[in-house]
């Protein structure tokens, strides 16, 4: 297990109600786990970590101390899990239990009570797998009820049984297509979209009002996915807001499953903001900030970073990037103490090197200290090439130029099968070589004239917003003209 991982994931709040935890189950004053934990929090490299524990090298014995701080980390987590589950969901299996408890001690009553119970709070949660149990249950003790018709009944059951394996179908479908998105570098060039009808086809999926909210949920996450790698909304968002209308139709949910409700508020606002409905965007970020209200802490600390990003983009490509600005600014201060927030401080860069403060960007994009493996497993490979591009122009602007030369080295070598298939990646690349090997030639009419050609307004009219940003920084060299103003009259 990779613990330094886990722990360097702690916010503060969490760092000291796991020390605490610690120190509870703690028997012996001389026991080293808290020791060990605070040397790990600070990266202390681990072949000096028994030398700094017991004064001498001591394998054997950090590896028994490590393993237990292992085994109390898992705990700890699982029992933070459960402090936040839901006591709803819990309830129903409990009830559950009770009368399978109280059938077997020839209490029928009650336990039929408790039967019907769990069934209608399964079907209002939609817990089908609970669903499922209280059913089975209900048909294995029938026959101490004679007033039960178990023609109904056995009619109820395999329609919520139906239900149950659509869910399970989509279960199979995601496992699937997240897999493909994960692994398959080929699925850029292939189009991610059709591959999801075809993950869909062969697992028999259709649409319609019968999947549950968290199932819908879970579906709107794909496609959001699909076309986040794919960088085509455009194609996507009919399909997105199909789903969201089924969602829509499941209103007497959404405050029972609030977590899901705000993650859908949040891919529309995006979805929308992706193909430059700035407008609709803000309806959907004017809706999750009302449930952001009134959600629990542990909601508003997970989402408000979401919100902020979408909210401050959409300023920023209508033309009120100081506003953009300072709404990352305070939020990544106020959050310096916890992990930084990898998307809004690249968002923050990049807003930077559009108002042609370099140097303000640099540092802000420096922040980012973590591997780029650590990136690519975290926020995926897309971003991990966008901050390097944005690296690049950084070093170039700042005239860095021994630096721009080796990245330039850098992203060729790393990203060769990408960018030989992505050719607007392609195209950017080669033009930007041209210009660092001989910035005159910008003023070149042959080289100016196939650079519009490559980057015209109809081509790029539905271009994914964030390349459209790169390809503007061109126009802006080409055309000597302020980025800021040509990345807007790109769009």
């Amino acid at each position: 297990m990779d613990v330094y991982s886990i722990i360097n994931q702690f916010s503060p709040e969490e760092n000291t109600a796991f020390k605490a935890y610690l120190g509870a189950k703690n028997k012996r004053t001389d026991t080293k786990n808290i020791q060990l934990y605070a040397l790990l929090k600070k990266g202390t490299p681990t072949k000096d970590i028994d030398t700094l524990l017991y004064g001498h090298p001591n394998r054997n014995a950090y590896h028994a101390l490590s393993k237990r701080l292992q085994d109390s980390l898992i705990d700890f987590i699982a029992s933070r899990s459960f402090e936040r589950e839901t006591s709803e969901d819990m309830e129903v299996f409990k009830w559950i239990l009770t009368a399978r408890i109280l059938y077997e001690q020839n209490i029928p009553k009650p336990a039929r009570k408790l039967l019907l119970k769990a069934s209608k709070k399964a079907k209002d949660l939609d817990l089908y797998a609970a669903l499922i149990e209280s059913d089975h249950t209900q048909l294995q003790y029938s026959h101490l009820h004679p007033e039960i018709d178990l023609n109904a009944l056995t009619k109820t059951t395999q329609e919520n049984r139906k239900i149950f394996l659509q869910q399970e179908q989509l279960n199979l479908a995601y496992a699937h297509i997240k897999r493909a998105l994960t692994l398959d570098e080929q699925l850029l060039t292939l189009g991610i979209q059709q591959t999801i009808e075809n993950i869909f086809a062969r697992f028999d999926i259709n649409l319609d009002s019968r999947f549950t909210y968290k199932s819908l949920y879970q579906l709107l996450e794909i496609i959001n996915t699909g076309a986040h790698l794919d960088h085509n909304f455009d194609t996507a968002l009919p399909f997105i807001s199909k789903i969201y209308g089924l969602i829509q139709e499941k209103k007497g949910r959404q405050e029972k499953q609030q977590y899901y409700h705000i993650q859908v508020l949040y891919f529309m606002a995006n979805a929308h903001f992706r193909v430059r409905d700035f407008s609709t965007a803000n309806t959907y970020l004017h809706t999750m900030k009302e449930e952001l209200a009134v959600a629990k802490p542990v909601l508003k600390k997970h989402f408000t970073a979401n919100y902020l990003l979408v909210y401050s983009l959409t300023l920023n490509y209508s033309n009120q990037a100081k506003e953009a600005i300072a709404i990352l600014e305070s939020f990544l201060q106020k959050n310096k103490k916890n992990v930084l927030n990898p998307d809004c401080t690249l968002a923050l860069t990049v807003y930077y090197t559009q108002q042609e403060q370099f140097k303000m960007a640099l540092t802000t994009l420096n922040t980012l200290r973590h591997t780029d493996s650590w990136y690519e497993e975290r926020h995926g490979l897309d971003w991990l090439i966008k901050k390097d591009l944005i690296t690049l122009i950084l070093f170039y602007e700042l005239e860095y130029l021994d630096l721009v030369q080796s990245y330039l080295r850098r992203i060729n070598r790393k990203y060769r099968s990408i960018i030989n298939s992505e050719k607007r990646l392609k195209n950017f690349i080669t033009v930007f070589n041209h210009i660092y090997k001989d910035p005159a030639v910008v003023n070149e009419s042959r080289f100016r004239e196939s650079v519009k050609n490559l980057f015209t307004r109809d081509s790029l009219k539905d271009e994914d917003i964030f390349m459209l940003s790169f390809f503007a920084w061109i126009k802006a060299k080409l055309n000597d003209q302020p980025l800021y103003q040509t990345t807007l009259s790109s769009l």
